[in-house]
């Protein structure tokens, strides 16, 4: 997969939705994509086989997607059409990104040895949001491994207040002194 394809497919989507006011309506529908290839690994395997001809590929996405809104199924026809078809499965992660970037929205995760409650949860949303001065959607990651602490993960940025990671840096210290 080519990323710097795909972004740009996603950026002129996420352009469209934006000019014609559906970034909700494209936004539910590009995580639909997103879902039913991760679900249907048959399909995304279709779209990467250079043996099923365009024409073939078309039709699948047509009858798939068909209630997509126009923008959505016409950029994955076009991408079908430019030879691009192996860049779907891209294009809703690069989409989101870009729809989220806008609205000030980043995702990530938190690691911790127990499930955190909701408060818990939102909680690390502000603290860590405030830090980055954007609006937090954390999932919750339970490990096992994990003694203690958290471990939070937003883009390429990872935050770890894990005990492992806190006796890590202290054998180090050790070490060193």
């Amino acid at each position: 997969m080519n990323t710097s394809l795909a972004k740009r497919y996603a950026k002129a989507l996420f352009d469209l939705a934006r000019e014609q006011g559906t970034l909700d309506q494209v936004e539910a529908e590009v995580r639909l994509l997103d879902e039913v290839l991760h679900a249907t690994p048959e399909l995304a395997n279709l779209l990467e086989n250079p043996a099923i001809s365009d024409s073939e590929l078309a039709q699948l996405l047509t009858h798939s997607f068909g209630d997509m809104t126009d923008i959505v199924l016409n950029t994955l026809l076009v991408m079908v059409e430019n030879d691009r078809a192996s860049e779907v499965r891209g294009l809703s992660r690069y989409v989101l990104d870009y729809i989220n970037d806008y609205r000030g929205i980043a995702e990530g995760f938190v690691t911790s040895a127990y499930p955190l409650s909701a408060t818990e949860l939102k909680e690390v949303e502000l603290v860590f949001g405030q830090k980055m001065n954007k609006t937090l959607q954390l999932k919750n990651v339970v490990d096992e491994d994990v003694i203690g602490g958290l471990r939070v993960q937003i883009g390429y940025t990872t935050y770890d207040d894990t005990i492992e990671n806190k006796l890590t840096r202290l054998e180090r210290e050790l070490l060193n002194a």
